[in-house]
């Protein structure tokens, strides 16, 4: 009620206030822990590639002629490092899109002290929570669930844990937020063309950006593309298409004067779907953990990496079409499993360290909300939506042509928590005017939290955390002068693992 009192400016002042002392509050706890330094030791993930990649930016020039390349335990074990190079296309190629190791040359240019990029990254995890309110507000035309879907992403806490680790993933976020944004106010612009004109270079601009940041743009820019060409030809404002495409390309144009000048194809942006195809997809992988299938080998030496002989073995490594359905509607329903499966960084170590990251909301309290509002949208066939049900569609291919890891999952939040919005508001308005409908929306709610916690919960609260980060914290609180962090986190560590030796 007091919030509601609040005039717009005040209201504006105090959610910004709160949103920065949640995010100061992560940073504070963060930048006091081990957490600082493990992407620097930990060679096995993209963290510390994205650290050698953006430091080979530095020495080589904004051109990077060669990129640095991950060497891994598991890639050690299936191939030498120069067969990998052969089917990656050669080493110019960069391993995965560049956007985000650019960011972080350009952040260790201006300051070579790391804590200053997890800072601009709390700020980024802040922008993002006021682009999903803006988002909803749109959506909606409703200032309430604007309002709603900004708190929810105030408290979600895996936005927490990802705006500290180095990965381009937030970026990825706030450039699909933008996307999204930009395309509901292309819808607000009506028939004022200089203004649609203005809007469609942003969008060009903003879909050429998230090609260099997130390989998922290779399927969203197809389908935005062809909606807008359909929006251009009714209106016949072929003009605004003119400034789409040149948005487009004044995006990509340092990366196709850098393929240019190095000699790698011009479209270029990464060169890792193979293995991430045959990860997500051949027989025996699982959709809650990252495993190596046995066929991964092979495949790749049979298909020398090209990307659609890649997927023709992949799938034939399943006896049958049933065996891809089960691992596609395991991977399907491992989106509604409470375990946040990792892969760079643990959430429930960082659960530990960070109270935002501990005491926030998690992925199964917003997805089953989120869908309740998808299927309102749907029945009630909002057009307001169309925008949220297109990008629905290339977001949740992104994660399921791969693993739905945590990390990955989470760019469908984007969309669940203004839907989930909607959902609460409609929830509301429904207990004045139809309590009947009430009922069967609460009931909706409490059935599907319920089956996240028990049918849909695969892995065991017991196997939720893994050694890998407290093995290598231990000694990084040792070697920074810490001796009673290291104890308290070894004691931690035979708590959680009795049994084993850090």
């Amino acid at each position: 009620m007091f919030f509601k009192k609040l005039n717009p400016w005040h209201r504006f002042a105090l959610a910004g206030l709160v949103l920065a002392v949640l995010y100061g509050l992560h940073f504070l706890c963060c930048s006091r822990s081990a957490l600082v330094e493990i992407p620097f030791v930990y060679g096995e993930s993209d963290m510390y590639a994205n650290l050698k990649w953006a430091q080979s930016i530095q020495t080589q020039g904004w051109l990077n002629p060669h990129p640095y390349h991950p060497d891994t335990v598991w890639m050690q074990q299936i191939a030498p490092w120069n067969q990998w190079v052969q089917w990656w296309g050669g080493d110019v190629i960069f391993q995965q899109s560049p956007l985000y190791a650019y960011f972080l040359s350009a952040m260790f240019w201006l300051n070579g002290n790391v804590l200053y990029v997890h800072l601009v990254q709390a700020l980024l995890g802040m922008g993002l929570c006021a682009l999903t309110g803006l988002i909803a507000r749109r959506v909606a035309g409703d200032t309430r669930v604007g309002w709603i879907a900004f708190w929810l992403a105030a408290l979600y806490s895996p936005y927490y844990a990802y705006s500290w680790t180095l990965l381009r993933d937030l970026l990825g976020w706030i450039i699909t937020a933008i996307l999204l944004l930009l395309l509901l106010e292309l819808d607000l612009s009506g028939a004022n063309k200089r203004k649609t004109n203005w809007l469609m270079c942003a969008l060009g601009f903003a879909l050429g950006l998230g090609y260099l940041a997130r390989e998922t743009f290779f399927l969203i820019i197809p389908l935005v593309l062809a909606a807008l060409a359909v929006r251009v030809i009714r209106s016949r404002n072929y003009p605004a298409f003119a400034c789409l495409i040149v948005g487009l390309f004044v995006a990509l144009s340092p990366l196709l004067i850098r393929n240019a000048q190095v000699g790698a194809p011009l479209f270029s942006a990464s060169n890792r779907f193979a293995e991430a195809f045959i990860e997500g997809n051949a027989r025996g992988v699982r959709a809650d953990q990252f495993l190596i299938p046995p066929s991964m080998p092979a495949i790749l030496a049979q298909t020398a990496g090209k990307p659609l002989p890649v997927v023709v073995a992949t799938l034939k490594t399943h006896p049958d079409p049933w065996s891809l359905i089960h691992l596609q509607t395991q991977k399907l329903l491992s989106l509604f499993d409470p375990y946040e499966s990792p892969d760079n960084l643990s959430i429930y170590f960082m659960a530990h360290i960070s109270p935002p990251v501990r005491w926030g909301l998690s992925h199964w309290m917003i997805i089953i909300p989120g869908i309740g509002g998808l299927i309102l949208s749907l029945r009630a066939l909002d057009r307001r939506h169309f925008w949220l049900w297109l990008l629905l569609l290339p977001l949740l291919a992104g994660v399921l042509i791969g693993l739905p890891l945590s990390r990955y999952r989470q760019s469908l939040v984007i969309l669940w928590i203004p839907w989930a919005a909607w959902f609460l508001v409609a929830l509301a308005r429904m207990f004045s005017q139809n309590r009947r409908t009430a009922c069967l929306m609460v009931a909706f709610l409490l059935l599907g939290w319920t089956s996240c916690l028990t049918i849909l919960s695969v892995v065991p609260r017991s196997k939720y955390e893994r050694t890998a980060e407290y093995t290598l914290a231990i000694p990084i609180y040792v070697h920074l002068g810490q001796p009673d962090k290291a104890r308290e986190l070894l004691q931690l560590f035979h708590e959680k693992f009795p049994g084993q030796e850090p």
